[in-house]
């Protein structure tokens, strides 16, 4: 048997666990099975008829492409921790890529204009509790389970990975944020060199923050970030100007956003996935990588991940660079015990707007702020009529 078939028979020994069949998980399944080989795939949900019916469109549409695949399914609610570590421990899934929040990233961005306008300066921080409830329960079911497996994050994992990592319950790495600039920088960089896209490569170290505003504004809206090109393998930077590309990246290739632009995340959680079920190490962008704030360049196979920063960045210049960026959003800092300090004008704004009054979250906190948060907004919705 080749070296290729005997890693291809590995990697159909492998189970991928598709955690939340929302926007994001949906568009990341429609990829996943438009391969011809790859890990056994999973889905689960806490609606098992609508998790069925999902993985059954995933997996009719590939079939019509010429994909034929098996697409097991499974019945997960994530508040039920001991009966998730149940679940957990007979799928015994290689990989748990998970996508569950408590409300979607674009749920306020959909509020009408001036009540979207009256929160907007609140910025994405102060609404951790809605992403890192649910993953904090995944986390502790994983533990409970006593299987060895490796957890992908996509729910805010700038904040929730470092919140968690003082309990080490913190996932191995994240998907988006970071990544979802990189093809139109690529393209950007390319055109400003007049170099084939696929010759170049840009290392980006960056936050939430950041990371979306630099393809849609060209700029970062002030927080700080690096960014590294290379052509041909070799680093140009010192010929290029950042922010140019920064800015040619948001007016040549622009893109929809919102739920729709959930396609480009799905491919950047591809690039992840595919990396940590690979045998060799690929370059790849994530957030949130072995408990670290931020988003990074990263070395991924299936032996795991190691940092690939710009040429000459010490780690903790980095981790500066995304701890700043954080701060932008709203999060002023991350105590080595998983406490989150929120921002004085970030978390008066929701403290104003819809009443929820939290400057600090500590870990065993997370949950009834979390419920509390979800009643207020709803609260908050209900008035809209």
């Amino acid at each position: 048997m080749s070296d290729r078939s005997a890693f291809a028979t590995r990697l159909a020994d492998k189970t991928l666990l598709v955690l939340g069949l929302g926007n994001l998980g949906s568009y990341a399944l429609d990829m996943l099975v438009r391969r011809p080989a790859g890990p056994r795939l999973i889905v689960a949900g806490r609606d098992g008829e609508a998790v069925r019916k999902r993985a059954n469109l995933s997996r009719l549409t590939a079939a019509q492409l010429g994909f034929h695949r098996t697409v097991g399914t499974a019945v997960i609610d994530l508040t039920d921790v001991t009966a998730t570590a149940r679940t957990l421990a007979e799928l015994r899934p290689d990989i748990v890529f998970t996508t569950a929040s408590r409300q979607a990233w674009w749920v306020v961005d959909a509020l009408p204009g001036p009540l979207r306008e009256e929160l907007a300066p609140a910025q994405f921080g102060p609404w951790l509790p809605m992403h890192l409830a649910p993953l904090l329960q995944l986390m502790q079911a994983v533990g409970e389970s006593g299987i060895d497996t490796t957890v992908v994050n996509a729910a805010f994992p700038d904040a929730t990975h470092a919140a968690l990592a003082g309990a080490d319950l913190a996932p191995l790495v994240g998907i988006g944020n970071v990544a979802n600039p990189l093809p139109a920088l690529r393209h950007a960089a390319a055109d400003l060199l007049a170099e084939p896209v696929d010759n170049v490569s840009v290392r980006l170290v960056a936050a939430h923050y950041a990371s979306t505003r630099l393809p849609r504004l060209g700029h970062s809206g002030g927080a700080p970030y690096a960014m590294s090109v290379l052509a041909g393998g070799k680093d140009v930077t010192a010929s290029l100007d950042t922010a140019q590309v920064a800015a040619r990246a948001a007016a040549d290739h622009t893109r929809h956003g919102g739920p729709l632009g959930g396609m480009l995340t799905a491919a950047s959680a591809t690039t992840v996935l595919d990396g940590l079920l690979g045998e060799d190490e690929r370059l790849v962008h994530a957030p949130g990588p072995l408990g670290l704030p931020g988003g990074y360049p990263l070395m991924a196979c299936e032996r795991g991940i190691t940092l690939a920063l710009p040429e000459g960045m010490p780690e903790q210049t980095a981790r500066r660079i995304n701890e700043e960026g954080l701060a932008h959003d709203g999060i002023a800092g991350i105590e080595p015990d998983g406490t989150v300090r929120f921002a004085d004008p970030h978390h008066q704004v929701m403290r104003e707007v819809i009443g929820y009054d939290c400057p600090v979250l500590p870990l065993p906190d997370v949950l009834d702020r979390a419920d509390e948060l979800g009643r207020r907004f709803a609260e908050l919705r209900r008035g809209l009529g």
